[in-house]
């Protein structure tokens, strides 16, 4: 209940918000890629290549923002 008034968030430091910013590249990347060069069936590919782009996209996005993603987010459930 407290992280909406904590200032010194861990997610809005520079180090961590340029290293999220690249691996959302680097999720969007790997998507991308899969999307379009992947070795199993269409409907996989696109799928699993989707889920890995709108992560990293999201990811990045939260990163510009200063935000927590939703990779952090899930990081404790898994």
């Amino acid at each position: 209940m407290t992280d909406h008034q904590d200032i010194n968030r861990y997610f809005s430091a520079t180090t961590y918000r340029v290293l999220s910013g690249l691996f959302g590249v680097l999720l969007m990347v790997v998507g991308i890629y899969a999307i379009f060069f992947g070795v199993v069936d269409l409907f996989a590919r696109a799928s699993i290549g989707l889920a890995f782009a709108v992560l990293g996209a999201e990811t990045l996005w939260s990163s510009v923002q200063a935000k927590q993603s939703w990779l952090a987010k899930l990081g404790p459930c898994i």
